[in-house]
């Protein structure tokens, strides 16, 4: 087991405010998602209540953890520093909890997804965008297609992050344009669901 229940609660009370509730809204997800595409559930749940647990950081505290763990972020991440949250929670899952290079990869990209995303990968980012907590416009269509097709389910997920940043006017990551282009190239779809 990756996380016995004492390293559970250590990492759940490092949590702030709303993420406690979503973090284990994401294990809930992450739980059901591996039992259903045939993931390691073990670490879908160590991923899961990881994923978030340096996301309450500010700005400059997320550059600081960059510094230490020798962290470059990209153009973007400079702009947007929150999305480093990922990048350093991996980092933190690695040297404070010992946690296998698969689950900190999959920590690492659960923000912008990346090309060639692995089980662990896809489960921990449907996750975070689909659990029980979260109520935005077409969580439940990502939540019906969840149930059918990881692929596709993620791939609508991308179209709905993408089409909403650009409506935003906001800086859109390569690994997000790189995920969606991957999925694309490998002839998924989700529009006729």
């Amino acid at each position: 087991m990756l996380c016995n229940d004492e390293m559970r609660k250590g990492i759940l009370s490092r949590l702030k405010g709303y993420r406690y509730p979503h973090s284990l809204g994401v294990e809930r997800a992450a739980r059901w998602l591996a039992e259903r595409y045939g993931g390691d559930v073990d670490k879908a749940c160590a991923a899961a209540i990881l994923h978030d647990i340096t996301k309450h950081l500010s700005p400059q505290e997320q550059l600081n953890l960059c510094e230490k763990y020798g962290i470059i972020p990209c153009a973007v991440e400079k702009k947007e520093a929150k999305m480093l949250h990922g990048k350093t929670a991996a980092a933190i899952a690695r040297t404070e909890y010992g946690m296998p290079e698969d689950v900190c990869a999959a920590i690492a990209c659960h923000t912008t997804g990346r090309a060639g995303m692995t089980v662990l990968d896809k489960i921990l980012y449907l996750a975070d965008y689909i659990e029980e907590t979260r109520d935005f416009s077409g969580v439940d269509k990502a939540r019906e297609l969840a149930q059918h097709s990881m692929d596709r389910a993620l791939l609508y997920c991308y179209d709905q992050t993408l089409t909403d940043l650009v409506a935003r006017g906001k800086s859109i990551h390569s690994d997000t344009i790189a995920a969606y282009n991957d999925l694309i190239w490998q002839g998924i779809h989700w529009r006729d669901e």
